[in-house]
């Protein structure tokens, strides 16, 4: 119950989501227009006032200039009254007449201030600014007259703090009307928006006639439909591999064990005549050797499937070196066959797992010499190319957990040469051939394409699943080239690395 609260708590209806977000908007836009909208109301009636109040003091300046200088005091007196203050300033500044103030000599000289200036310089000023007398905002005019002194009238204006100030209770309605306004519609928007959500069929996401902005999220999940179904194949098709792998596997040990245990109990008993136990002594251990072989290419299968040699330090290695070594040791087995082995070529490098590289090629160069015929012969060489294409995973029976591990596993892709060069290694052998439906076959876990020779050869089944894997864990290509009757010729490639 707990869990299932927290969950609720995590998340977010949509509903809420769009009231917040229409709500936030549209009381921002509300504002935001309220300002503005009174901002150029304010200022427009500014002008306009100021222009009134200019063409006032254009009036009183020619009905003062019309009459005597020394009477322009008294006629203000007598004529000039009302809401508009007036103010009659000599040439010096001082002020002669103010209709707000008693005692204009009391006044300080206003020859600096900003429209007095403007009128003595260009005939008539005018600006709104603060007034340190009245203490108010305040818009004058002023005109200069044909004696030198100067005319002024001032208007107190509304500021627009105070002008602002007046319409909060309208703004606060019209807030208040958006509020449910906007609760409203987003219960609507958001009926209208979740019904075709509603209605999504998950189990065909293409299929949905839905939203342009959710077609990513459904290929996304017709994506991840389509993989988990190919995993969970994937799945199934690797515990299929695993069984039919341990039955194998207890399969082709039970045969040498059997030999083992019968011949050893001949020879415990005392049934076998003194002469013969040499022999017998020699299949036994013979039949170890296989078990031995069997054991050793089952774990490393096993490590491979594990990436268990993704812990080795991926070093350069020198695949003809490693070609050359892995043939001399098979020199003992090619001798008894009497099949001739070479090795030529160049000193490529590939970045890897020496170990890894020893094996696969072993298990090459001996397959090639047990599938063959006395007088036959194997050649290998290695070769450094221009790649023709990025090396990349094809399917070859691996998991994509698999091929992805074994494609992070040593070939770090800032290690590989940045001009996409690549190490080639062709192995070729003058045995049967393989028919072309089994050149993939050939590298399943125990196939055998003669079952009946599998005991003469004395391969363990695993060689070549072993080479395709570790093909594979080197980021590599592997391809067959074969036609019964004509040998064949096995060709690997690997993203080339320098030799430092």
């Amino acid at each position: 119950m707990a869990l299932g609260s927290a969950r609720n708590r995590g998340m977010r209806s949509l509903s809420s989501k769009i009231f917040r977000t229409v709500l936030a908007f549209t009381l921002a836009v509300i504002v935001v227009m309220s300002l503005v909208l009174t901002g150029i109301y304010y200022f427009s009636a500014e002008r306009d006032g100021e222009a009134r109040l200019m063409a006032q003091a254009r009036d009183a300046a020619a009905y003062l200039n019309d009459s005597p200088s020394d009477s322009n005091v008294e006629v203000m007196k007598d004529q000039f009254a009302g809401l508009v203050r007036f103010t009659l300033i000599d040439a010096e500044g001082n002020v002669l007449y103010d209709s707000s103030t008693p005692d204009p000599s009391a006044l300080e000289n206003h020859g600096d201030r900003p429209e007095i200036a403007a009128a003595e310089q260009a005939g008539t000023g005018a600006v709104t600014r603060f007034s340190d007398t009245l203490r108010t905002d305040t818009v004058y005019a002023a005109v200069l007259l044909d004696d030198g002194s100067i005319v002024r009238l001032a208007e107190t204006r509304e500021s627009l703090l105070s002008f602002a100030g007046s319409l909060v209770a309208p703004i606060a309605a019209s807030l208040a009307a958006a509020v449910l306004l906007v609760l409203l519609l987003s219960r609507a928007l958001t009926r209208r928006i979740m019904k075709p959500i509603d209605a999504l069929d998950f189990s065909r996401p293409l299929d949905n006639d839905i939203y342009e902005e959710m077609n990513p999220l459904l290929v996304r999940i017709d994506e991840q439909q389509r993989q988990l179904k190919a995993q969970n194949e994937e799945l199934a098709r690797a515990e299929s591999m695993r069984r039919d792998f341990s039955a194998n596997v207890s399969h082709e040990m039970k045969t040498p064990l059997q030999v083992i245990s019968g011949y050893a109990e001949l020879m415990r008993g005392g049934l076998v005549p003194p002469e013969d136990t040499p022999k017998f002594a020699g299949l036994i251990y013979d039949e170890s050797q296989a078990m031995r072989s069997l054991i050793n290419d089952v774990l490393t299968l096993s490590r491979l499937d594990e990436t268990a040699f993704e812990g080795d330090a991926a070093v350069p290695v020198d695949v003809l070196t490693v070609a050359e070594r892995m043939a001399s040791r098979l020199e003992a087995l090619a001798g008894e066959r009497a099949v001739v082995v070479s090795v030529g070529g160049v000193h490529a490098f590939m970045l890897g797992s020496e170990t890894l590289v020893e094996e696969m090629l072993y298990n090459l160069i001996e397959n090639g010499i047990r599938y063959n015929h006395a007088g036959g012969s194997v050649e290998v060489s290695v070769s450094e190319e221009e790649a023709a294409h990025p090396f990349a995973h094809a399917d070859r029976g691996l998991s994509p957990q698999q091929a992805s591990q074994m494609l992070h596993g040593q070939a770090s892709a800032q290690a590989v040469a940045a001009s996409q060069r690549q190490v080639v290694v062709r192995a070729r052998d003058t045995g049967p051939g393989i028919p072309s439906d089994k050149h993939e076959k050939i590298f399943e876990r125990f196939y055998r394409m003669e079952k009946s020779r599998s005991k003469e050869t004395g391969g363990t089944g695993l060689g070549l699943a072993i080479v395709k894997h570790a093909v594979l864990y080197h980021n590599g290509t592997i391809e067959v080239q074969s036609e019964v009757g004509k040998g064949t010729t096995f060709v690997l490639r690997f993203p080339a690395a320098s030799s430092r």
